[in-house]
């Protein structure tokens, strides 16, 4: 298989899994308007969400927008951190707060506590971790039901 092709594969399986994550968490205070998925950085994953933006998500249309700040992060239900953002996790998690963001990137090295659900690659297939004590302070109530499939709850 082509390298090209893995990577489709591997950002269609990881937006599948954003949509996924979306409707197993509940919001405190949704916008009436729609429902954002946003991608920080440059990721192929952007691409993957494009047939996501024909469904709906907790009776809302979904957008999908590529945002380069925490300023416009803030106002997505779902931000998914690009690898080319990695570097910066620490500072977007300290700016967006206990603002009702599910953040979500994949594992590599840094401190997961800055993010809500990591994606984790193994033996080729991808599982996931929950910061559940952080996805509580951020207002937002996640599903027993994807808690009981994560690998790991902390």
């Amino acid at each position: 298989m082509a390298v090209d092709a893995i990577v489709a594969d591997e950002s269609a399986v990881e937006a599948a899994f954003l949509y996924n994550f979306a409707l197993f968490t509940e919001w405190s205070d949704l916008p009436a308007n729609e429902f954002r998925i946003c991608v920080l950085g440059s990721d192929p994953v952007l691409a993957a969400l494009e047939p996501v933006k024909k469904k709906r998500i907790k009776e809302r249309p979904v957008s999908v927008t590529n945002v380069s700040s925490a300023t416009q992060a803030q106002s997505c239900q779902v931000l998914f951190v690009g690898r080319s953002e990695h570097a910066s996790i620490g500072d977007l998690a300290r700016q967006i707060g206990n603002a009702p963001v599910l953040v979500v990137s994949e594992e590599n090295g840094y401190d997961p506590k800055n993010v809500i659900i990591v994606l984790i690659a193994q033996q080729g297939r991808i599982g996931f971790r929950i910061n559940h004590t952080s996805a509580q302070a951020n207002s937002l109530a996640v599903s027993s039901k994807l808690l009981k499939l994560a690998q790991q709850v902390y």
